[in-house]
């Protein structure tokens, strides 16, 4: 084990202290990672599929996307991989459930209470769910098993030290009342579930209807999200996953697609063995949170797939550091950048929308540097700004008002 700090702005993820993860995890600490589920259908019956032409065009967009090729449910049906996936066990559901499991509440080690017990936010978004915190059942086409958390909401009796807020549950629609438009996806909290209703996350029907339900819905709905995590200021990650492959036969068993998506993602294809504890792990690591169940001895996902995987602890902490000033700047922007090595480095300011309004370049030499950028043609208002070079990767928030 070795400590690792990570200091990132709001788009490079707000996380400071010390965190003890483990050596094999380089990758970033993402301001946003978003998990949206689907179901029921193996990697061989969407990859290459003429039914699933937006799944398939993401899968293969090698800029943004890793797909992991050999992704693995862990076992049938839907509600304890989703179990699995959020808690690293099963919590002896075998099967699937209207309402919260009978044991329910339970307290032990979560996805969602970790992360705010870390100072961060949690929310699983529901489409067709009929009101806040709703868990007393199926309704419609929103199913409760396909919404895990609701097994650590308190619900009437003593919340446990583990347990999901209410306020973490929440539908999905319409638009810009709980989930953010496309104008607001920054509002979005560190850790977001999707969960499309039971036509549109390809579970009813048979595939001829299904898949291409679950892939229409993708493009409508995730795939502005897609193009916003794209960019790398936005420092966002979509993890796209099914609970199964609802019996398929082949090999690997119950082999599933899983794609990672983001501007500071690797693309390509990568086929280490992987699973929903895998994927678990990563999401933990991510932030420093305490191993859930079966998590804790699961395949890595492999670092490679970060752009930044190579350096990006080097430029953490007291390593690489910019100081700027005055704050707020009017018509000039200075900074002290202390450098870990000399190389060329791009200087950006982007606004809270992920726009770039002003790029340079500038050397730097290993140690202390001085550079000014001219911000008198710049409104008022709050930017990030992001240096990056080969052993470099800065990121932080300035305010422009003159």
């Amino acid at each position: 084990m070795r400590k690792i700090t990570f200091c990132f702005s709001i788009f490079c993820a707000v996380l400071t202290g010390e965190n003890i993860l483990k050596a094999q995890y380089v990758g970033p600490a993402p301001a946003h990672v978003i998990v949206v589920m689907e179901e029921n259908y193996s990697y061989k019956t969407i990859i290459g599929n003429s039914l699933a032409p937006c799944l398939n065009a993401l899968a293969k967009d090698t800029s943004i996307t890793a797909n992991m090729t050999l992704a693995t449910a862990i076992m049938h049906p839907s509600e304890p991989n989703y179990l699995d996936l959020f808690s690293g066990t099963n919590h002896g559901v075998v099967t699937d459930l209207s309402g919260p499991a009978p044991n329910a509440p339970f307290n032990d080690c979560n996805l969602g209470s970790s992360i705010i017990q870390a100072g961060k936010t949690f929310i699983g978004y529901s489409e067709d769910q009929p009101s806040v915190g709703w868990y007393q059942g199926d309704a419609g086409n929103y199913y409760t098993k396909h919404c895990p958390w609701i097994n650590w909401i308190g619900y009437g009796v003593p919340a446990p030290y583990d347990s999901v807020p209410i306020a973490s549950d929440l539908p999905m629609f319409p638009l810009g009342t709980y989930f953010p438009d496309s104008n607001h996806y920054s509002n979005l909290p560190t850790m977001t579930w999707v969960i499309p209703n039971s036509v549109d996350d390809m579970h009813d029907g048979t595939a001829p209807t299904a898949i291409p339900n679950g892939d229409n819905w993708f493009k409508k709905n995730m795939m502005p999200l897609v193009r916003w995590v794209a960019n790398p200021a936005n420092n966002a990650v979509m993890i796209v996953i099914w609970d199964e492959d609802d019996y398929a036969s082949g090999s690997p068993s119950n082999h599933i697609p899983l794609f990672i998506v983001g501007g500071i993602v690797k693309g390509g294809s990568y086929g280490q063995a992987v699973n929903h504890y895998s994927v678990l792990r990563m999401m933990e690591e991510m932030y420093g949170l305490p191993e859930c169940g079966s998590s804790a001895t699961a395949n890595e996902v492999p670092s490679a797939i970060w752009k930044a995987a190579v350096g990006i602890n080097s430029i953490a902490g007291i390593t690489n550091k910019v100081i700027t000033w005055p704050v707020p700047a009017k018509d000039e922007l200075k900074m002290a950048i202390t450098s870990v090595a000399e190389g060329r480095a791009t200087i950006g300011l982007y606004d809270i929308t992920g726009r770039m309004v002003k790029q340079m370049t500038t050397d730097l030499k290993s140690g202390d540097n001085n550079v000014v950028v001219n911000t008198g043609d710049i409104s008022n208002g709050i930017y990030f700004l992001n240096i990056t070079g080969e052993k470099i990767n800065v990121c932080q928030k300035i305010v422009v008002s003159k």
